[in-house]
């Protein structure tokens, strides 16, 4: 863990992110009604709060958590989500968003309160674990099946960043986002036929745990094209 005095300057709290989401997307269909959200987080309990505000906003969502928030639900995953999608008219509609989290309690990164814990932990974790196994020469290429999403995470963070001198946290978290967002689109890709069309916004960012609240910095917004 380290200080820094503001490595996500431009966050804003997490309603604010999802009234950009209804402002951006809705004009291009998306709603309660006609998308189903699919959200890619870790399954820390700080992210608690954040599944509420979207249910609460979007209605039941797909859960894809994973340590780390590494969308692992693969092939099979996505194709369930999309069969639990509204039909609007021949129309599928998701709204997937990829929010990995990090610590940033008194402007220490990677740091976090948790109530009833003494002092600060870590967040994310995970991530935290994974950087310390690839800073040791953890390969990554091994996945423990009594170990399977940390061993992915390490897994597919080595497969960007390699062994030995790794990047700090905040970068490792932006590497997850994008692995993430890769996936993700991956895994669209395909879903959507002349005959079904499957319209796609695929949201990325990163939730930060500030002293006192969640912010949401770094989003992305991409509205993937039926035949993208």
């Amino acid at each position: 863990m380290s200080a820094d005095p503001a490595p996500y300057a431009g966050a804003a709290p997490s309603e604010q992110f999802l009234d950009l989401l209804e402002a951006e997307l809705g004009p291009h269909g998306f709603a309660p009604d006609t998308a189903l959200p699919l959200l890619s987080v870790c399954r820390d309990e700080l992210m608690a709060d954040l599944r509420r505000d979207v249910r609460r906003r979007w209605g039941h969502f797909f859960d894809v958590a994973s340590l780390g928030g590494l969308p692992l639900l693969g092939r099979t995953g996505i194709r369930a989500a999309l069969g639990h999608a509204p039909l609007d008219g021949v129309r599928h509609r998701l709204v997937v968003l990829a929010l990995p989290h990090i610590g940033l309690e008194s402007g220490v990164v990677g740091s976090v309160s948790r109530p009833g814990v003494p002092g600060t932990t870590s967040a994310c974790g995970a991530l935290v674990e994974a950087r310390r196994a690839l800073e040791a020469g953890v390969s990554g290429v091994v996945v423990d099946r009594h170990d399977v999403e940390e061993s992915m995470l390490v897994n597919r963070l080595h497969d960007v960043v390699g062994t030995g001198t790794v990047p700090g946290l905040v970068e490792v978290t932006e590497v997850v986002r994008r692995i993430a967002v890769d996936e993700l689109r991956l895994l669209v890709r395909g879903l959507s036929t002349p005959e079904a069309p499957v319209d796609v916004a695929l949201v990325s960012g990163v939730v930060v745990h500030a002293t006192g609240a969640d912010l949401v910095a770094d989003v992305e917004i991409e509205l993937l094209e039926p035949d993208s």
